[in-house]
C-alpha cells in the first residue's frame, strides 16, 4: 500500500529531513503548498518562447506570472496521486467573461495529470500528460467569441530536502483564437512582489533572501537561497534566471 503522510509546510517538512541525516529509501514525491501572497501552492513562473515562434503574434505574449500547484492524494490506494496546475491569467479570464461563460460550455481552468510516487535519480517527479485548460467565451453583443487552451506537458517538480517541490519546469502549448505559440516554463515557489516606488518599477533587493541590516531591510524574500532570481519587470515578481545546482540525493 502506498505510504501516507500529512502534508507539511516547506520549510518544516526540509528541517526533518536534514536533521535525520540518515538515508531514506521513501522518499515522495511533494508539492509546495504553503501559504505565500494570498494564496496557496503558488509559484512565480517564468515563460520562454521556444525557438522559431514569431514574437509579435497575440498568443505569443504570455509574460511571467503567478501559477498555482496543488497535489491531491488518490483516496484509492492503487491509483497515482494528481497535481493540478492553473495560471493566475485563467483566473482573470474567468473574471473577465463571467457573464458570457453562463451561455456556453462550463470552463475547465485546472489541467490535471497523474503525479509519480518517487523522485527519479535526477530528483525529478514526472506528470507527462495533463488534461487540457480551456476557457471557451461565446460571442454576444459586447464581442466576437474567444477562445483560450493552455495544453501543459512534461511538467517535472524538483524534490530534495533542499529544494522539496519548489521548483517545477514545464512544456505548455498555448492557444488562443487559433494562434498557437509554444513555451519553456520555469517557477519557483514562493510568489514574492518586487515592484517598489509610485509608479512601481522593479527593485531586485526585494529578491535577495538574506536581510540587509544596514540598509534597514530586516527580512529576506524567503526565497530558496539556491534560486538565481531577479525581479521581472512586467510583472513585477521574482523569477528564476537560470539553472538551479543539481543537489545530491540525501
Amino acid at each position: 500500500m502506498k505510504r501516507r503522510v500529512k502534508e507539511l509546510s516547506v520549510g518544516v517538512a526540509a528541517a526533518a529531513l536534514l536533521a535525520c541525516n540518515t538515508e531514506d529509501p521513501e522518499r515522495q514525491c511533494v508539492v509546495a503548498r504553503a501559504v505565500s501572497d494570498g494564496s496557496i501552492g503558488s509559484f512565480a513562473a517564468a515563460y520562454t518562447l521556444k525557438e522559431g515562434q514569431d514574437p509579435s503574434r497575440a498568443c505569443a505574449q504570455l509574460t511571467a506570472e503567478p501559477v498555482g500547484l496543488q497535489k491531491y492524494y488518490s483516496e484509492d490506494p492503487a491509483a497515482p496521486d494528481t497535481v493540478a496546475i492553473r495560471s493566475a491569467r485563467v483566473g482573470k479570464l474567468l473574471e473577465q467573461y463571467a457573464s458570457r461563460l453562463a451561455a456556453g460550455p462550463a470552463p475547465t481552468p485546472n489541467s490535471l495529470g497523474a503525479l509519480g510516487e518517487v523522485p527519479g535519480e535526477d530528483n525529478f517527479c514526472d506528470v507527462p500528460t495533463l488534461t487540457p485548460t480551456r476557457v471557451e467565451v461565446p460571442e454576444d453583443s459586447s464581442g466576437p467569441a474567444q477562445s483560450f487552451t493552455y495544453t501543459w506537458l512534461n511538467l517535472r517538480i524538483y524534490n530534495t530536502p533542499q529544494i522539496p517541490g519548489t521548483q517545477f519546469v514545464a512544456d505548455l502549448l498555448y492557444t488562443e483564437n487559433g494562434c498557437i505559440a509554444e513555451y519553456q516554463v520555469k517557477g519557483i515557489w514562493p510568489v514574492v512582489n518586487c515592484g517598489s516606488g509610485t509608479p512601481k518599477v522593479p527593485n531586485d533587493t526585494l529578491c535577495d533572501p538574506n536581510p540587509d541590516f544596514e540598509t534597514g531591510r530586516l527580512r529576506g524574500s524567503g526565497i530558496n537561497p539556491l534560486f538565481p532570481v531577479k525581479c521581472d519587470p512586467v510583472a513585477l515578481i521574482c523569477v528564476l534566471t537560470g539553472e538551479v545546482p543539481s543537489a545530491p540525493n540525501p
